[in-house]
């Protein structure tokens, strides 16, 4: 029996699926929504198209690396690295648990979490793709799209792998886990291939999260869980890979905090996608690893600390960049034009997790000739890139400890609508020695867009192609952070 507590998109077969994700970029919609749609769709249509962290595979030989979305990585100040001196440009806890356990910055909060999960591997099966029910429309799939025909004697050496769960970390808005897979070092070369590590063999192999559901002891009901991102993690130092016997695969999710995982220990069946050169090619699947594992929720759902929330009034004058979304056959379209902000009132709610604490930030009141595209596209994120200039219109945040800058906080893992989200790098032992932590607001808002310019009244009807812009920013509102007492 299968919950329907989490909504679904029925079952997609390939070229649904294919057709599905290639065809979002070319909708007329601003680049937030179409990731906003795009992210829904990944999550929704599984088990046949994840979402996946990608970047790490094109961009980790460059130094400074932007992922895709909802985070890039650039160094620390100094003076922050008293902070967290693990931490990149950005903190996630999906950063913690991508980084060997051996090169982590240990954060006691989170390493007590990870270990209060202590997760225990159950059974596992490994299917070749010739042997699964649907292998027909693999073989399709394979010669519609140009791949040699599927050969059982370059695979059967899949059987062999053993899969192991290494680590769980839970808090109750995300959950993450690393498996290990254990073949040989020839097999694990193989895996790296698709990093740019050539092993001189013919295979290049990939693996990515398929789909995941948990089931409670004494509950018939088999709960799917939404997969939000991960991959294999790469092994770049050579001596590490000499002598290494397993790849790391990660796996994250996305958890409603309304409706966290219930208490005690729960059983997750995760089905592992093995493919051929890219595990983001559906078709490329050469075998399926199905694998059993449990592990206790219980820490991951008690707050370090209560709840808080504050209001944050804002007013004056400020130039404020608009999408209005067309509906039916509309066009959508862009214009900037100055609006008064007095009336209207943020509420920023903080959860002390182990993992830092969470600050989600709504609207609360806004006067009544407030439009809903007006309040969407005041609560659109946006960041700074590598070289510190917004190319987008939004809302940015600076983080500030003790007076220094520690970071861009980072967009949201997932894209709610009209809420702003981010994870701080402040953990439980710090609370005592109550450090003062500032989030400083920006509005960053588009003067020209591909040479339309919206500062002086003009409309820009938005459609697909490369994006051009030029942008200004404005402090907008400085919001202490709220600590709890230990």
């Amino acid at each position: 029996m299968t919950s329907n507590r989490s909504p679904r998109f029925p079952a997609l077969n390939v070229s649904q699926t294919q057709q599905l994700l290639s065809g979002v970029s070319d909708l007329p919609l601003s680049l937030a929504a179409s990731r906003r749609i795009r992210a829904a769709v990944l999550k929704k249509a599984a088990p046949k198209a994840l979402a996946r962290n990608r970047i790490r595979k094109t961009l980790l030989p460059i130094a400074a690396c932007l992922i895709a979305v909802v985070m890039f990585f650039v160094a620390f100040p100094k003076a922050a690295l008293a902070v967290s001196e693990f931490i990149g440009r950005i903190f996630t806890p999906s950063r913690y648990m991508n980084q060997d356990p051996a090169d982590r910055t240990p954060v006691p909060s989170i390493d007590e979490a990870i270990a209060a999960a202590a997760p225990q591997d159950g059974d596992f099966t490994i299917t070749l793709m010739s042997e699964l029910p649907n292998n027909q429309e693999y073989i399709d799939f394979r010669a519609q799209n140009g791949h040699d025909s599927f050969a059982e004697e370059n695979w059967d050496w899949l059987r062999d792998i053993r899969p192991e769960i290494a680590e769980v970390l839970y808090d109750g808005n995300q959950l993450i886990w690393n498996t290990n897979l254990y073949t040989t070092n020839e097999h694990v070369r193989e895996f790296m291939e698709g990093f740019g590590i050539h092993s001189g063999s013919k295979l290049s192999v990939d693996a990515l999260l398929d789909s995941a559901t948990y089931t409670v002891a004494g509950d018939p009901m088999v709960y799917p869980l939404i997969n939000s991102g991960g991959g294999i993690t790469p092994i770049q130092d050579e001596s590490s890979l000499s002598t290494a016997d397993h790849v790391v695969l990660y796996s994250d999710f996305v958890i409603d905090p309304a409706t966290p995982l219930p208490n005690g220990v729960i059983t997750i069946t995760q089905n592992i996608r093995v493919c051929e050169n890219d595990a983001m090619d559906y078709g490329a699947t050469v075998a399926i690893i199905t694998h059993t594992f449990t592990f206790d929720t219980t820490k991951g759902n008690s707050q370090s600390a209560d709840g808080a929330e504050t209001l944050i009034p804002l007013s004056g004058e400020y130039y404020l960049t608009i999408t209005h979304y067309g509906e039916g056959d509309e066009s959508s379209t862009k214009e900037t034009k100055k609006v008064s902000l007095d009336g209207i009132k943020l509420k920023a709610n903080y959860e002390y997790l182990p993992t830092g604490i969470k600050v989600s930030i709504t609207l609360e009141e806004a006067p009544a000739d407030w439009t809903s595209d007006m309040i969407s596209s005041l609560l659109e994120v946006t960041w700074r890139d590598i070289y510190d200039n917004f190319t987008k219109d939004g809302i940015a945040n600076d983080l500030y400890i003790d007076d220094a800058f520690v970071s861009e906080a980072p967009t949201p893992d997932h894209f709610g609508l009209d809420e702003l989200a981010y994870f701080l790098p402040v953990f439980p032992d710090q609370y005592d020695s109550n450090p003062s932590v500032v989030m400083k607001l920006y509005l960053a808002y588009i003067e020209t867009y591909n040479g339309t310019d919206l500062l002086n009244g003009e409309l820009y009807t938005l459609s697909s192609g490369e994006v051009k812009t030029q942008t200004n920013f404005v402090p907008l509102v400085e919001i202490p952070v709220p600590l709890p007492k230990n």
